[in-house]
């Protein structure tokens, strides 16, 4: 797999802020139209309103306060992606579904990180951001305790990307039917500290001495520069990966299959909604 030019037609979609529900079944449902090649290979950036706790396919409720959460409006959802809890609040998300056809396909699941990598390092480059991926990761000693252990961002896995040792984009990735999904978050802001507020049964000396972790080894656009918005990083990453895999664009909309698919996946992603998905 490289990035040479393959003059590769993707779809880029930017469908703007969403349900953390929503959200999550719009790329289960974009993926498994990818895999059945009913859309070409795609690109979507979005947002979520309102602000949502999205954990790992694998992680249990009970790691997060649903009462506060409730009163917060903060919505709940799962990942179809594995991880830890992020808060989802300032931020650009970007989904990548790529079918086996593509020259960027891999079975290598590291390989597929460092393709995906190398575009949003190179996007964030053109923002004058001096991003660049953790080739070997790392975790916390504290994390194995269970200190840290319920948070994406208080750990990198390879291929992920800071700023010098601060964690700036988390990232996730599953195989639908074959197919790669990848999604992931990009800082704008500092608003994902706040997720230690909404996790359960724990004490406030813990919730600041996480928040202090997180922000000692975190860091977001914002910091680095604050004229950085989402429509600008939306518009560095149309123009990082095309340059960087050598592929054409295609300005799409979610297709109208995709939605009603999506709207029948619900219930599979949410948790806790505090307003109807009227998306």
């Amino acid at each position: 797999m490289n990035s040479q030019c393959h003059d590769e037609r993707w779809r880029f979609i930017d469908s703007g802020c969403s349900s953390g529900a929503m959200n999550m079944a719009l790329d289960m449902a974009m993926t498994q139209a990818v895999a059945e090649n009913r859309s070409p290979a795609t690109l979507r950036l979005y947002g979520w309103r309102p602000w949502a706790i999205s954990l790992g396919y694998h992680q249990s409720e009970t790691d997060v306060d649903l009462e506060r959460c409730r009163a917060q409006g903060v919505d709940v959802v799962l990942r179809p992606t594995g991880g830890r809890a992020i808060l989802h609040a300032d931020e650009v998300t970007y989904a990548v579904a790529m079918p086996p056809s593509s020259p960027f396909f891999s079975n290598d699941i590291q390989s597929v990180y460092e393709v995906i990598s190398r575009c949003l390092v190179a996007s964030l480059e053109l923002l004058g951001i001096p991003a660049e991926f953790d080739r070997a990761g790392k975790t916390p000693k504290d994390f194995a305790r269970g200190e840290l252990s319920t948070l994406c961002y208080a750990s990198s896995v390879q291929y992920e990307i800071g700023i010098g040792s601060r964690k700036l984009v988390g990232s996730a990735q599953r195989r639908i039917q074959g197919s790669v999904l990848q999604h992931g978050s990009i800082l704008l802001g500092d608003a994902h500290l706040a997720v230690t507020d909404y996790l359960a049964a724990k004490n406030n000396a813990w919730r600041e001495r996480v928040k202090r972790y997180m922000s000692n080894n975190t860091i977001s656009l914002n910091q680095q520069s604050p004229k950085v918005t989402y429509a600008a990083l939306v518009g560095a990453l149309e123009t990082g990966f095309q340059r960087t895999l050598g592929i054409q664009f295609v300005h799409d909309q979610i297709s109208d299959a995709e939605w009603q698919h999506a709207r029948q996946l619900l219930k599979k992603f949410s948790i806790l909604a505090n307003v109807s998905h009227g998306d």
